[in-house]
């Protein structure tokens, strides 16, 4: 139902007014058009960004080097003024803008002085200097996926060798390891929420710390139970499996009703609905090779789109989200 049709029932209910319903309108149009100028501003500025590099890679060779340090310096300092104009005036659509513009040329500045005077260092050295010196802009930058690519790029430029042997345990067998990978990520996203409560309106870093530990957390529940979890036999490991699996989206459905988080639950339920009928379907991998197996197919599907209708009728009505 869209916002002017509920704006409509509720007009008719009297629950508001008609100037009401105009100031709702008015708010929620502006508030649209600043998130579409503002994404318009960051895609832009990730092309323009890119063209130049494209630009400056295609005519590398026939540049100097001396040429080539003084533009790259003119250029990134004319754009870290120009965002720092951008703050002081407070136009949010081209800081943004600016910002990602600035973040792409420190790489690529990073990279000429590298290759220019024949600098040692591999990917880390080069990951960990470029995150550190674009701090200030992913500070000011209220765009999510830029603070989640910044943050990808600090954790890529880390090398320790104990996360990669917890993570070969965690791919080759089911094991304590394997659990403790899941609840460490899990109390790794519950700290970066607790950060973003305190610090939201200052930078979103926590706030995409917090939703990169929890994709990676959906990612380890989901390659357990399909590794393990979803054997058309019984083994030591399918029980276990699936009483992860089972108790995290308990977990999950149990903080939302406790929170009163409706857009969790029931992204929640559906995720366990269809880990259901995976579990259906590889129990009967066989059968659904045939005829009847097709029939029965549809016949899932159309009782999964049932309980999926339903399973939103209920969680609207229960008395937490009311």
């Amino acid at each position: 139902m869209s916002l002017t049709t509920k704006l409509s029932c509720w007009k008719e209910q009297n629950f508001i007014t008609q100037d009401q319903c105009d100031q709702i309108l008015a708010f929620e149009r502006q508030r649209s058009g600043r998130t579409f100028w503002r994404g318009a501003f960051i895609v832009a500025g990730s092309l323009i960004g890119l063209g130049i590099c494209l630009l400056i890679a295609a005519n590398w060779k026939a540049l100097g080097n001396t040429f080539k340090i003084t533009g790259d310096f003119l250029l990134l300092g004319g754009l870290f003024y120009t965002t720092f104009w951008c703050i002081t005036h407070q136009k949010k659509g081209l800081t943004e803008f600016f910002a990602i513009l600035s973040f792409l040329m420190i790489g690529g500045t990073i990279g000429l002085i590298g290759q220019i005077f024949n600098l040692e260092g591999g990917w880390h050295s080069f990951a960990l200097f470029w995150a550190l010196l674009a701090i200030p802009f992913v500070l000011v930058s209220r765009a999510l996926f830029f603070n989640l690519g910044w943050l990808c790029l600090l954790l890529s430029s880390l090398n320790f060798p104990w996360v990669e042997k917890l993570l070969s345990q965690l791919f080759h067998h089911l094991s304590v390891n394997t659990l403790g990978v899941v609840i460490a990520l899990y109390l790794l996203s519950y700290a970066g929420k607790k950060f973003d409560e305190t610090s939201h309106n200052y930078t979103l870093i926590p706030l995409a710390f917090e939703k990169l530990a929890m994709w990676l957390t959906y990612f380890c529940i989901a390659f357990i139970g399909l590794k393990w979890g979803t054997l058309n036999h019984i083994t030591t490991e399918t029980f276990p499996a699936n009483l992860i699996v089972f108790a995290f989206f308990a977990l999950r459905l149990f903080l939302a009703v406790r929170t009163q988080n409706l857009i969790s639950f029931r992204r929640n339920t559906i995720l366990l609905e269809i880990y259901l009928f995976v579990l259906f379907a590889s129990a009967f991998g066989n059968l659904f090779m045939s005829g009847i197996g097709f029939i029965a197919g549809g016949l899932s599907i159309l009782g999964l789109i049932y309980l999926f209708r339903h399973t939103s009728r209920y969680i609207k009505n229960m008395e937490a989200f009311k």
